[in-house]
């Protein structure tokens, strides 16, 4: 689920040679601990001799990569020296870019010292490519004045992301206009560190699989309903991304409760409540705030609201009844800013406890609007420890 070295060099951001399989062994171990760990630990783990690993650690010392954390008390015999993944190790930038905010987030490779902003979103493409370029270069020139490589910078966008080339896949009637961005032709040339671009979703659904309520489990599908709809699918433990990077563009599904019988029908389904297809000059419309109003009078008992809510939630299970059939998900987590609406959820529950071939829990994201963020983190660190 990790960009891979190929992935890195082709946008001109290849990582340095690879580590000593010895060293990269014993960084293992480490960040697998998540605290301090003594060389007799790390020995018995890796089952290297002792020799082996203080002459691997005195290295990873020199490199920055490992810090002493103090000394092992209340035990007869040697005094045992703890390590840790020092703070210089490494830092890495996370930025999620959709029609409603740019988030961005810097963090070390255990993910503490976690620091966030936003900014409200600019109104324009170029506007955009703008602060996303001033926003990354200015996270990663405040961690290198702390002596701290940048080593890894991971981008969510609202839109579809050709995992063979890093390149956002340009469609029609997305939140996002043709063509708004490429991250990776605005950033190739000033950073030096490897950068990673998925979807938005997918990255929520890692966020979730790593720190929500996916943690451990294989098979499930992230259904996010939001500006727009998308569903990420998590088989055996990957992410199916699809040939082009298409997979889970739930949008252009037919759906019977559309009558047109043309393309994005369940994308039509639902925009009842305010979402689907916008004009191309209204891409940045606040489709979400018109959703959530409709939602808050659907609570107050507003039949007309009410009925958009059924209407939409019946649409939206059909759709996930079909995943259930396709790939048999152990669950589906609901997420996105409209998506883990009591209201919505239920009446998607009750859809597919009644259509699909077998019960399959529904759940909303635990993560919620931060999901996609702290996906894009876990990508960035998950890349960064294994090409230290």
């Amino acid at each position: 689920m990790t960009a891979s070295r190929t992935e890195a060099r082709r946008v001109g951001l290849g990582p340095a040679t690879p580590r000593d399989r010895t060293e990269q062994g014993i960084l293992d171990v480490v960040f697998a601990e998540g605290g301090p760990v003594t060389r007799v630990d790390i020995a018995a783990r890796t089952g290297l001799s002792k020799p082996t690993v203080n002459a691997a650690v005195r290295r990873l010392e020199r490199a920055g990569l490992l810090a002493a954390a103090g000394l092992q008390t209340g035990r007869q015999g040697r005094i045992a020296t703890f390590f840790e993944i020092a703070a210089t190790a490494g830092a890495v930038v996370a930025v999620e870019l959709n029609p409603s905010v740019i988030r961005v987030a810097v963090s070390d490779l255990l993910g503490r010292e976690v620091t966030r902003q936003e900014f409200a979103p600019p109104r324009s493409p170029d506007d955009v490519a703008h602060r996303l370029h001033q926003v990354v270069v200015e996270a990663g020139d405040r961690a290198q004045r702390g002596n701290t490589p940048l080593r890894a910078v991971a981008i969510s966008v609202a839109k579809p992301v050709d995992p063979r080339t890093l390149a956002v896949i340009e469609l029609p009637d997305t939140p996002y206009p043709e063509g708004l961005i490429q991250p990776a032709e605005i950033l190739a040339s000033r950073i030096a560190a490897p950068l990673l671009v998925d979807n938005d979703v997918n990255l929520a659904a890692l966020g979730e699989r790593y720190n929500g309520v996916a943690a451990d489990v294989a098979n499930f599908a992230f259904l996010y309903v939001g500006a727009g709809l998308g569903m990420s699918l998590v088989v055996d433990g990957e992410l199916v991304r699809g040939s082009r990077g298409l997979a889970g563009e739930i949008g252009y599904l037919p759906s019977r409760a559309d009558a047109t019988g043309e393309r994005h029908g369940l994308a039509r389904a639902v925009s009842g409540l305010g979402l689907g297809p916008r004009r191309r000059d209204a891409w940045f419309a606040d489709t979400v705030a018109e959703a959530r109003t409709l939602l808050r009078a659907a609570e107050t008992g507003d039949r007309t609201a009410l009925n958009a809510v059924a209407e939409a939630g019946r649409a939206l299970g059909e759709a996930a009844t079909a995943i259930c059939s396709i790939i048999d998900p152990e669950l589906i987590v609901l997420g996105g800013p409209v998506g883990t609406d009591p209201l919505l959820l239920s009446e998607i529950e009750r859809t597919l406890s009644a259509l699909a071939p077998a019960p399959t829990p529904v759940v909303a994201s635990s993560l919620g609007d931060s999901a996609p963020l702290q996906g894009a983190l876990e990508l960035a660190r998950r890349h960064a420890r294994e090409n230290l």
